[in-house]
C-alpha cells in the first residue's frame, strides 16, 4: 500500500514537471516571438550580389548600392555597414577597394556628389558640394530598413579619407542611428557648431603616420587636427578614463585604447608606422572586430 502511494506521488510529480516544462517552453517561444519579430524581405535578389537603388532626398535625386552577404537568408536579420570612399571615388570604386563585402553583414555604398572643384566629395569638407549628405544617409537607412531584415541596433559607418570625415560628421549628427564608427586615413574637419552627439559614440581610427595627403600630425594651413589630439578629444567626450592603454601589436602598429567610457563607448586609435595614405589590406577585419562589439 505504501509502495502504491509512493508511486502515485511520484507519478503526480512527474506529470507536474512535464506540464511545467511545457509551459516554460511555450513562454520561451512567446518571448522569442516578441523579441525577434517576423521579417519579410521585399524583392530579394541573390546572395553575394549588389543592387542599385534610387532615392529622392534633400537636394534632389541620389542613389546607393546594397550588397547582400554570402549565404544570405531572407528569414534572418543582418547588421549593416555603410561605407564612404575618399575624395574623387565613386560608390563602385569604394566597393571594389574596401573589401567590406567579405563581412557577415549587408554593406551599403552611397554615391557622393560632385564637389566645388569637380571631384566627388562628402559633406563637411571645404570642397564639398553643399549637399545634405547627413539627411541622405538617414533617408537611405529608412529605405533599407523598410526592405531588408536589418538589425537596427547593429548599424555601422566606415569611411576613408574624405569619407572618414563624413563618418566623423555622422557620429556628431546621427549617433542615434549608428552603433559605432570606423575611420581610415580620415580628413577630420571640425564641424560648424562643434560635435554634439546625443550619446557616447564608440569609434576606431586607423591612420598612417607618414600620410602626406592627410598628415598624421595635422595641418594648420588646411585646418586639419593632429590625429592623436582628435582621438583623445573624442575619448574625453565619451567620458573615458583619461589614461589609455597602449599595445605594440608588431613593429609597425601601435594600438591605443581608451576604456571605462560612458555606455562602454570605447575609443581606439591604430597608428601605422611609416604608412602613407592607404586602406590597409587587413582593415576590414580590424574594423569589424571593433565595430561588431557595439550595439545601440
Amino acid at each position: 500500500m505504501v509502495c502504491f502511494s509512493l508511486l502515485v506521488v511520484l507519478s503526480i510529480l512527474w506529470l507536474n514537471s512535464q506540464a511545467l516544462n511545457q509551459k516554460t517552453a511555450a513562454l520561451e517561444r512567446r518571448l522569442s516571438q516578441l523579441s525577434t519579430p517576423s521579417c519579410t524581405v521585399r524583392d530579394p535578389w541573390p546572395a553575394n550580389l549588389t543592387k542599385q537603388f534610387p532615392l529622392t532626398t534633400a537636394g534632389g535625386p541620389r542613389s546607393f548600392y546594397v550588397h547582400l552577404p554570402a549565404n544570405f537568408d531572407t528569414s534572418q536579420y543582418y547588421p549593416i555597414v555603410v561605407f564612404f570612399p575618399g575624395k574623387g571615388a565613386s560608390a563602385g570604386t569604394g566597393q571594389a577597394m574596401s573589401g567590406l563585402d567579405s563581412l557577415p553583414a549587408i554593406t551599403i555604398y552611397p554615391e557622393p556628389t560632385v564637389g566645388k572643384d569637380g571631384a566627388l566629395a562628402w559633406q563637411g569638407a571645404p570642397y564639398s558640394s553643399g549637399a545634405d549628405d547627413v539627411q541622405f544617409v538617414s533617408d537611405l537607412l529608412d529605405k533599407v530598413e523598410g526592405q531588408l531584415c536589418v538589425q537596427r541596433t547593429h548599424v555601422y559607418a566606415v569611411g576613408m579619407s574624405n569619407g572618414g570625415g563624413m563618418v566623423s560628421l555622422l557620429s556628431c549628427h546621427l549617433s542615434d542611428r549608428f552603433a559605432a564608427y570606423g575611420i581610415v586615413a580620415g580628413a577630420l574637419y571640425y564641424p560648424d557648431g562643434g560635435c554634439k552627439p546625443s550619446r557616447p559614440t564608440p569609434l576606431i581610427n586607423i591612420h598612417g603616420d607618414n600620410d602626406l595627403v592627410v598628415p598624421y600630425f595635422g595641418s594648420s594651413i588646411r585646418n586639419l587636427p593632429a590625429i592623436d589630439n582628435w582621438v583623445a578629444d573624442r575619448a574625453h567626450s565619451n567620458g573615458c578614463a583619461p589614461a589609455p592603454t597602449t599595445e605594440y601589436t608588431n613593429v609597425t602598429t601601435t594600438v591605443t585604447t581608451w576604456q571605462n567610457c560612458q555606455d562602454k563607448a570605447t575609443v581606439q586609435n591604430v597608428r601605422l608606422r611609416d604608412a602613407g595614405h592607404l586602406w590597409a589590406i587587413d582593415a576590414p577585419m580590424t574594423l569589424w572586430q571593433f565595430l561588431s562589439q557595439h550595439s545601440l
